[in-house]
């Protein structure tokens, strides 16, 4: 599996300044602060499942799955991390 590319401010920066002179939408799935709300969310959704792991001894991370979130602003897909006995339920962003 391919990492990522990390996340970069001065890219994310650039184009958001961009897509506000080009008058594109804030959020919703091509929205100029999307690709930061879910730089956000990933991190966090990352973070909670390391602290499930801890607290579940022998189970671990199984990969990762996407996921269309709706807010009231639009929808975009977001990719949360699984672990191996299915029992992560995130609290950041529901199931």
């Amino acid at each position: 599996m391919k990492d990522k590319p990390d996340f970069s401010y001065e890219d994310f920066e650039r184009e958001a300044i961009k897509g506000l002179y080009e008058k594109k939408n804030f959020m919703g799935e091509n929205g100029v602060f999307t690709p930061l709300i879910k730089h956000f969310l990933e991190k966090a959704l990352a973070l909670e499942l390391e602290q499930h792991l801890k607290h579940e001894g022998g189970n671990k991370r199984n990969g990762l799955t996407t996921k269309t979130v709706k807010s009231s602003t639009g929808e975009f897909e977001l990719t949360t991390p699984r672990d191996r006995n299915n029992t992560f339920v995130p609290e950041i962003v529901a199931k």
